[in-house]
């Protein structure tokens, strides 16, 4: 049996695995929330083009957005670190940092792995009587690791196993400090990418095209006796790289973006139930379409609009710039929110800095 059909063979069974553990763990709860470290964009290149990542070129940072783009990577392997900062003018110490890598094995098979860490901060805890009881600090992390393998001359699949944690931490010198709650949950991601030539404007250029369902995966019990659902979703983009001249490269990009938890449902349906019912009364579509303009591989200027509905997120333009000095490069990105629910990351900056490995 050739390895691509192992490969379908394997999704397939992944998939069924992790709806059948969905099927017996029980009916799904009333409210959602989420763990925060697995909706965030992570890294400055994506987030300058309105948190694109389906379709776009490969790099170190596709573990989050689509790991079977690894396969169709320049580079053999690569790693980036990246630093977000959270609500900066409001408080300190909110931040989150992400390290990722790759590396390819001969021309159809490649590994990922990332760490993500994500400070909440501080926050002051009060009696009743305006006495002041200590504070409580929250983190998340999470670690994954992914494989993508080539199933034909243009298209590659992947899949990603991941492990998050959240957990509260009462500090200052209470009798009740330490450990206050500490929650797991396990998840994973399906992708798959397809690129090839495409012959317009009298030259030839490049069109790809990736999906991923991301954060299939187990409950999380957010309060004693309260689970929510992972912050399931399903992703679809397409990029078109313009070579305008040998030097000069355009790739405008759109993602659509669909969560697969519904707005509201009972307790007396299950995950997979809920799966579908985002398709319907749930949750609506959001989209994301952004440029990247490359001046030969050198100089990147990035730009992007997230648009989504008032009750269903945040609507903001982003814009980002990149530089390759030798085999580093660092990327940066703004957010400028546009919504009248303001997004944590409005008016920050994110910063990637990448090694870039050895071209194949």
């Amino acid at each position: 049996m050739s390895k691509k059909i192992l490969f379908y063979l394997a999704s397939f069974l992944f998939a069924g695995l992790l709806a059948g553990f969905y099927a017996l763990e029980g009916n799904a709860q009333e409210k959602y929330e989420t763990l925060f470290i697995l909706d965030i964009a992570p890294d400055a290149r994506s987030a300058g083009m309105g948190d694109i990542g389906a379709a776009t070129s490969p790099d170190a940072m596709s573990q989050k957005w689509n790991a079977s783009k690894y396969i169709f990577a320049d580079m053999k392997y690569g790693v980036s670190l990246s630093y977000t900062p959270w609500l900066s003018k409001i408080s300190r110490g909110l931040n989150m940092g992400l390290i990722s890598g790759y590396i390819q094995f001969g021309e159809k098979s490649a590994i990922g792995a990332s760490a993500t860490y994500l400070s909440i901060g501080d926050i002051n805890l009060f009696s009743a009587d305006k006495v002041e009881m200590g504070t409580v600090s929250s983190d998340q992390f999470a670690i994954d690791a992914s494989y993508s393998h080539r199933l034909g001359e243009h298209v590659s699949g992947g899949m990603t196993l991941r492990y998050a944690n959240t957990f509260k931490i009462k500090q200052t010198g209470t009798p009740n400090s330490g450990v206050l709650r500490s929650v797991s949950a396990f998840s994973g991601d399906i992708s798959f990418f397809y690129v090839r030539p495409v012959y317009a404007f009298e030259k030839e250029t490049e069109l790809a095209i990736g999906t991923v369902v991301s954060n299939l995966g187990t409950k999380v019990e957010q309060y004693e006796g309260v689970e929510a659902l992972m912050p399931m979703n399903w992703r679809l983009g397409v990029t078109w790289n313009v070579s305008i001249n040998p030097k000069n490269v355009l790739s405008p990009s759109f993602d659509i973006n669909k969560s697969l938890v519904p707005q509201t449902y009972s307790q007396d349906i299950t995950v997979i139930e809920a799966i579908g019912k985002s398709f319907g009364g749930g949750r609506e579509f959001t989209w994301s379409a952004g440029a990247e303009y490359s001046y030969n591989k050198l100089a990147m200027l990035r730009l992007g609009y997230r648009h989504s509905k008032n009750h269903e997120g945040f609507r903001y333009f982003t814009f980002g710039a990149g530089l390759v000095y030798k085999s580093l490069k660092l990327d940066a990105s703004y957010l400028l929110s546009t919504s009248p629910v303001t997004t944590p990351l409005s008016n920050t900056f994110r910063l990637t800095l990448s090694f870039l490995g050895i071209k194949n």
